[in-house]
């Protein structure tokens, strides 16, 4: 096999909301994202399975709320580093489309909060977040006024699908795509796998939907682990062959 890593890109799903290591939660709480949880939320997550099946290290650049713009963006940030790409195993998990991101140049960084991060999403701003400063929270809502639309969601859809499929085949990488949430329409790309499936609804039609999801809806360790399974069937068959 010549896959020595695997890069993951997306949203809270890619990057393992709400899965806590139950030896911390007395001390953390539901706070998924406490430094300390990170070896269990990056163990347990469907790329850390999918890594740790192959026994290859891996890099998680998903998260909480990012739309299909900010998947875009640190995956161009990930292409300006100066590593062999070729090397590695991409899976890019394709969030709602209906999700916007702004780039934030004065971003603070705060803790390890990664390099690639300054982006302020709309999901924050449609939840009131209070980390949001009150000037991107108005500029938030303005969007949502003038620009949201059905029509902006299907364009968001094609620019990251024929983006990422377009640049897999200029680059030479072993890439695969996925919907995670309902898709605004059905596309046909070579690196796009189910292209009439998302796994949010497939996980949310199943008989034991109660026992593989968290209590926000993302999916817990059993819910992970089925998405792995799923994943693994399509890299063993598409990028391995």
């Amino acid at each position: 096999m010549n896959i020595k890593r695997l890069a993951v890109f997306g949203d809270s799903w890619v990057y393992g909301d709400e899965l806590i290591d139950p030896e911390l939660r007395p001390q953390i709480g539901d706070e998924c994202c406490h430094h300390t949880n990170t070896p269990y939320r990056l163990k347990k997550s469907f790329s850390g399975l999918i890594a740790d099946h192959f026994n290859i290290d891996y890099e998680n650049y998903g998260h909480p709320g990012a739309s299909l713009q900010s998947t875009m963006w640190t995956f161009l940030w990930w292409l300006r580093q100066d590593i062999r790409h070729e090397d590695y195993l991409v899976l890019v998990g394709l969030t709602a489309a209906d999700r916007q991101s702004w780039y934030n140049p004065e971003h603070q960084q705060m803790g390890d909060d990664p390099d690639w991060n300054k982006y302020i999403h709309s999901t924050w701003v449609n939840f009131g977040s209070s980390v949001i400063p009150q000037e991107w929270q108005k500029f938030g809502k303005d969007y949502l006024t003038l620009s949201h639309s059905d029509e902006l969601s299907e364009l968001n859809y094609e620019q990251a699908v024929y983006f990422f499929d377009g640049i897999s085949k200029s680059r030479n990488l072993k890439l695969g795509q996925f919907n995670l949430f309902q898709q605004p329409k059905v596309l046909s790309a070579d690196t796009l796998w189910w292209p009439d499936r998302n796994f949010r609804d497939d996980l949310a039609i199943r008989p034991d939907r109660k026992e593989i999801h968290a209590p926000m809806d993302h999916p817990n360790e059993l819910g992970h682990e089925i998405v792995s399974k799923q994943l693994l069937s399509k890299i063993n068959d598409v990028i391995l062959t």
